[in-house]
């Protein structure tokens, strides 16, 4: 059914004095439809309704209908009252020329650099072997999210005023807290938790509180460009500090700069090369921040998504000087449109960021977070998490198991066994580039490494994202990156695992 405008959805602007009442109406209605504010196909309310909306005479909006319907730009049929024309208002679009943008807008983006990372990188459209991007969707309990969803409708007014001071729905800030601890070895309570749109937001608010311009700040390289971005967005100078078999090097950090502001890093699972820091790396970075003065954010992006012995517990659960500060996001375990994440803050922080937040976002969305409160307390999340582990299990095994088979002496797929993805590393003398512009011509997604480095040199590998594909597709793509990446007899490979 096409929309019906109310007085509320269509505002006329005043009278000039000059003008007539059926000149300064036909200009109303026919400037909207060029500009695009009465979109095609949208329904007027009859002539009677609009002159009444709008306390004017029947007559003179009759007048001014019938001249733009004999001009095309509305259309009527009896019974089905008046519409605004597509034909009427794709020809006044078409007509309407560019306009260079003002001249604050020029300013703005003379001075405007796109990231690093995202240069000439554009995702495929559709779902295709290796994206990143999407957990198992297919196995959400989407049923189940929808019946917790309808009872929170109806009982809308029981929550509605549940008491929210800037730091989230505090029911879930509690589910959060006792997560954290149960889960992740966290020490933490309810007050020391805020609930954000995710890690980006986060690490945003904290860039911004914690960091003046040219502050130095450690990030692991290669790391997440989400990090580099909000540090360098709050101006602060980011120092690459090199990652090893046992994670972030605090020597090397060191010998750069000896007295960070800050450190951000992913000890559970290492983005983008997937390593654990070891306990006694650990030690030296806590150590080390204590002894600088230094805050600790901890990314703990997906860090419960391990498949071999038990999730690695947080580096806040090792600290005594109060100086980690953890950023998760329930969108990686859950679902990406779930935009909901967490920040837990040390005790003395925790003011100061409710005092910063407050200054740029009063309240957050309340209905999602009762929903996914209630997905935690019920036992929900428990459950979804152990099941998506053991397929997520058996997918990474499929994609190992074919690396082997199909990508001998191109690419050594890593066998870390956790996360939602997994870094190969290219055998067959290509670039990171390289491999990426081939596999994409292969209808396949495999993101190069090098679009996460700083400093260090290219790693010559790829990103391989597996939770989103079952075993048969995982095959399918081996088999299409063994054809981009040199082995000739991949299009017969792939002839043969169709047919199997």
């Amino acid at each position: 059914m096409p929309k019906t405008v109310s007085s509320l959805e269509f505002a006329l602007s005043n009278r000039p004095p000059h003008q007539t009442l059926s000149d300064w109406l036909y200009a109303e209605l026919r400037g909207s439809i060029l500009e695009g504010r009465l979109r095609p196909g949208t329904r007027l309310p009859s002539s009677r309704d609009f002159a009444r909306q709008h306390s004017l005479s029947r007559g003179t909006v009759v007048v001014v209908f019938e001249r733009l319907l004999a001009e095309g730009y509305l259309s009527s049929r009896v019974g089905s009252g008046t519409w605004v024309s597509q034909r009427g208002a794709a020809g006044a679009h078409a007509r309407a020329e560019p306009q260079a943008p003002p001249a604050y807008v020029r300013r703005v983006i003379s001075a405007y650099a796109r990231p690093k990372a995202y240069e000439g990188w554009v995702a495929t459209e559709g779902r295709r072997p290796f994206q990143m991007r999407d957990p198992a969707l297919d196995e959400f309990p989407a049923k189940l999210w929808g019946q917790l969803i309808a009872r929170r409708a109806r009982t809308f007014k029981s929550w509605l005023r549940t008491e929210d001071d800037g730091r989230g729905y505090r029911p879930l800030r509690e589910a959060t807290a006792h997560y954290l601890g149960s889960s992740r070895g966290v020490r933490c309570t309810a007050d020391q938790i805020f609930i954000v749109s995710g890690v980006q937001q986060a690490l945003d608010l904290l860039a911004r509180l914690l960091l003046k311009p040219d502050d130095p700040v450690w990030v692991e390289d290669p790391a997440y460009v989400g990090a580099t971005m909000a540090f360098s967005n709050a101006g602060a100078k980011v120092v690459p500090v090199p990652v090893d078999e046992e994670g972030l090097s605090v020597s090397a950090g060191a010998r750069v700069c000896d007295r960070p502001k800050g450190m951000y890093l992913t000890p559970a699972h290492q983005f983008p090369l997937g390593m654990t820091m070891s306990l006694e790396r650990r030690m030296e970075v806590l150590k080390f921040a204590a002894r600088a003065g230094a805050f600790v954010i901890e990314d703990d992006y997906d860090s419960e998504y391990r498949f071999e012995g038990r999730p690695v517990p947080t580096l806040q659960s090792l600290d005594r000087s109060s100086s980690v500060i953890v950023v998760g996001s329930f969108s990686k375990l859950l679902f990406p449109s779930l935009r909901l994440g967490y920040v837990m803050l040390p005790p003395p922080l925790v003011d100061y960021f409710l005092a910063f937040r407050l200054q740029t976002d009063f309240r957050s969305v309340g209905l999602d977070q009762a929903v996914l409160c209630d997905f935690i307390e019920g036992g929900h999340l428990g459950r979804h998490l152990r099941r998506m582990r053991e397929l997520y299990a058996g997918r990474l095994a499929a994609l190992l198991e074919g690396g082997r088979r199909h990508l001998k002496g191109l690419l050594e797929i890593s066998n870390i066994r956790a996360g939602l993805y997994t870094a190969g590393f290219l055998r067959n003398g290509m670039t990171s580039r390289e491999a990426e512009t081939a596999a994409a011509a292969h209808g396949v997604e495999a993101v190069a490494l090098d679009r996460y480095t700083l400093k260090r040199p290219d790693p010559k590998g790829v990103l391989l994202g597996f939770a989103a594909f079952d075993e048969a597709t995982i095959r399918e793509g081996l088999v299409r990156l063994a054809a981009a990446f040199g082995r000739r007899s991949g299009r017969a490979e792939l002839k043969r695992e169709a047919v199997s």
